[in-house]
């Protein structure tokens, strides 16, 4: 099952997409257990406060209360090298406003960001 606990911050023109990966932020988060309780517990024991846990065409979605979020305790993109790194990190997607609703943007975006696929669902949500 796939786990992709993420926030958002939002200015006037830009769109932070925080979301937590793994393997150097190349693959979405995988787990074992499909039981929302089990998930609720592993996020909080590694430190995830979650705001809500959803279900969409078998992946979940954990919107984290980023205010309460220690980000100190993780890996961030920019610290491991993406091409070799096993770590699991918290990469940030910038996105500018304005161009969001374009789709041929969108799509270039995603594909230069060399993003998961699991990771596209996500990004149209915003």
């Amino acid at each position: 099952m796939i786990l992709l606990p993420y926030f958002i911050e939002k200015t006037e023109n830009w769109i932070l997409v925080n979301v937590f990966l793994s393997n150097g932020g190349r693959q979405a988060w995988h787990i074992e257990s499909q039981k929302d309780k089990d998930i609720l517990k592993m996020l909080k024991d590694n430190g995830f406060p979650v705001k809500t846990l959803n279900k969409k065409n078998g992946v979940y979605y954990a919107i984290i209360d980023n205010s309460k979020l220690d980000l100190t305790s993780f890996y961030s993109w920019e610290e491991v090298n993406p091409d070799t790194s096993e770590e699991d990190v918290w990469r940030t997607l910038t996105i500018p406003v304005s161009l969001w609703s374009c789709a041929i943007f969108r799509e270039n975006f995603c594909k230069n960001a060399n993003l998961p696929l699991e990771i596209h669902p996500l990004l149209d949500m915003v």
